[in-house]
């Protein structure tokens, strides 16, 4: 019980938060987390770095992940299998350092949802990368797998690319 106190006050709080957000949180932004994720630890940043997800309008709150998205996310090494689909509330656009929507109409939503000292912080995953082919991650719910495929090759390079620009920037502090 000691133990467990002296853990959780002095244990390191984490320099930058990040939420990944689409609109049910069960395909893309569970993907994005899981490489954002991924991509902080290759970095050793895990503890550095808090990722979570959300999403606009979860029909389902606690439903795990798509299967389609678990079984892309595992052939290259995530597991998102323990993530739970939830919705974003108020108070994430106060914790979070950034929102990351998915898509332009999860963008919208998010813009008409927060609160005003937080539009800064809302983008769009893809606008970490340079030069991408498109600024938004495709839906890939009604689809087949290689729609999934897709979806994991923009978010692992969204958030490579994202990391290091936070790591250009000095944003992580160990």
């Amino acid at each position: 019980m000691l133990a467990e106190l002296i853990e959780r006050f002095t244990k390191k709080k984490p320099s930058v938060k990040v939420l990944v957000v689409c609109m049910e949180n069960v395909c893309r932004s569970p993907m994005a987390e899981g490489a954002l994720k991924q991509a902080v630890a290759k970095h050793g940043l895990a503890a550095a770095v808090e990722v979570k997800s959300a999403g606009t309008l979860v029909s389902q709150p606690g439903r795990r992940p798509d299967v389609r998205a678990i079984k892309v996310a595992q052939a290259r090494g995530i597991d998102i299998t323990t993530t739970r689909s939830k919705i974003i509330k108020p108070a994430d656009f106060t914790y979070y350092d950034y929102i990351l929507a998915a898509d332009k109409d999860v963008l919208s939503s998010l813009q008409k949802i927060n609160k005003p000292d937080a539009y800064g912080k809302i983008l769009l995953l893809m606008s970490f990368v340079k030069n991408p082919d498109t600024l938004e991650i495709p839906d890939p719910y009604f689809g087949n797998i290689a729609g999934f495929e897709r979806v994991m090759d923009l978010v692992e390079r969204a958030a490579e690319e994202m990391v290091s620009t936070l790591i250009s920037t000095n944003s992580i502090h160990d």
